[in-house]
């Protein structure tokens, strides 16, 4: 139990290295939640939530990312065959059934890569990238704001824009653009 607990830790800590290493932050983009206590606890669910099961939409910018999340699904796929040599090196009375755990493994990681592989080649080819290709939120709040026409809040740059201001401020553009759109559009929003 030790060593599991230890081995997740380890796991939790890194990526959340990784998470400030690729994006720059480590806090969450949504406002109430980009605090440090918020940000921690929702680093941990979505670490937790991926070693459970890696959901495709964890690859969104503003939780794990492409990169991270491809590169977290290959970790996972490799770690599995060390986890389960360690925990036969720890099983020191032999109790665990090493036959039906390598089989159980091996199957499960097939199924992992043969998924992986039709997911590939059924996908849109133009958005297989959005499983690997590095984007950070911030490169992803630029877009919206200065190209997206469509949103939950309507179309348009300003709806866009508008929807931009609902994360927190640390993901916003320059303030200097911020100011800008606000005067302009301040009057014939009143």
């Amino acid at each position: 139990a030790t060593a599991a607990g230890s081995w997740l830790v380890a796991e939790f800590v890194v990526l959340l290295l990784l998470q400030y290493v690729v994006e720059g932050s480590w806090r969450f983009h949504l406002h109430g939640t980009d605090a440090a206590v918020p940000s921690a606890l929702t680093h941990l669910i979505f670490y937790l939530a991926s070693v459970a099961a890696p959901f495709p939409i964890f690859r969104f910018p503003g939780y794990l990312g492409p990169f991270l999340y491809c590169a977290s699904v290959c970790y996972q796929t490799i770690a599995g065959p060390l986890m389960l040599l360690m925990a036969f090196r720890l099983d020191g009375d032999g109790r665990l059934p090493q036959t039906e755990l390598w089989a159980l493994l091996g199957g499960t990681t097939g199924l992992v890569l043969l998924g992986a592989n039709l997911m590939g080649c059924y996908m849109v080819p133009e958005y297989r990238e959005t499983f690997y290709k590095h984007k950070s939120f911030k490169t992803l709040v630029q877009w919206m704001w200065t190209e997206r026409e469509r949103c939950s809040y309507g179309e348009g740059t300003d709806a866009s824009r508008a929807h931009v201001l609902n994360f927190a401020t640390w993901t916003w553009p320059p303030s200097d653009q911020v100011r800008a759109w606000l005067e302009e559009g301040w009057a014939k929003w009143e």
